[in-house]
């Protein structure tokens, strides 16, 4: 737990809050702090900085967070488009979500989905929302993904997708598709653009990959095929690859920018 997230459950008034989870043992046991020690805290979807503890003991932590004065980070710019995977993996992409900063986590129906996935009770916001809150926790952010699901790939593609963004962003936004039968690199389809600031929409498939069919329709909407190597990854481990070259694209920017 790098960070201890706490949310308006945990509030118990004049900017205090208590803790008797997971949270509260970790500060107890793993970290060994008391009262009087300060701890790294972020308030969900809110500023993060430095609190003090004024209790710690096996009733429970309470934290005094009255100036949390750190800014955010600046808003995440980039939303994931995921075939349904089985739980197991789900779990996964949603910590890894959270804990590398994407905004929106969209789960589709694809022609490799399993219909059984949609029964699964993971799909449930309280049952998936720990998985969020223990990624935001360990990458050291506040702002929770915003997941949603969606049972029909061409709804989803050809007028839900045009609804989000027109409605929601004033640029067009970017879209990506990884694809290990692409030449282009990340850099390739997204060069000339400032990518932290650009909404990037990317679209990972399932394990067995997205069937022709769809991904003629990806691309007829503005889909850009491209490579994320030579490897063939696992689901989990392409959002990470994705996520990963975003961020060191986006730190070369950063830098490259005049000052």
């Amino acid at each position: 737990m790098n960070l201890a997230i706490l949310t308006a459950n945990d509030a118990i008034g004049d900017d205090r809050f208590r803790l008797t989870d997971a949270r509260a043992d970790h500060i107890r046991s793993v970290l060994k702090l008391t009262a009087g020690d300060s701890v790294e805290v972020g308030l969900l979807d809110g500023p993060q900085g430095t609190a003090k503890i004024e209790s710690c003991d096996d009733q429970g932590v309470v934290i005094f967070a009255d100036s949390l004065e750190n800014a955010p980070l600046p808003a995440p710019t980039v939303d994931i488009i995921c075939a349904l995977p089985r739980p197991q993996t789900l779990k996964k992409i949603l910590l890894t979500s959270a804990m590398m900063g994407v905004r929106r986590l969209y789960l589709v129906r694809a022609n490799r989905v399993e219909k059984s996935y949609y029964q699964s009770p993971l799909l449930q916001p309280e049952n998936y929302r720990p998985y969020l809150l223990e990624g935001l926790s360990q990458g050291k952010l506040t702002r929770m993904p915003q997941v949603t699901i969606h049972d029909r790939f061409r709804v989803f593609f050809e007028d839900t997708l045009k609804t989000l963004y027109n409605a929601a962003d004033s640029a067009e936004p970017r879209m990506l598709l990884p694809d290990s039968e692409s030449s282009a690199s990340l850099s390739d389809v997204v060069s000339g653009e400032k990518v932290e600031t650009t909404t990037l929409v990317v679209g990972i498939g399932p394990e067995g990959g997205w069937v022709p069919f769809e991904v003629e329709l990806m691309e007829g909407i503005g889909f850009r095929p491209f490579s994320l190597g030579r490897w063939t990854l696992r689901v989990e481990h392409a959002v990470t690859a994705v996520l990963s070259q975003l961020e060191l694209l986006r730190m070369n920017s950063c830098r490259a920018a005049p000052s």
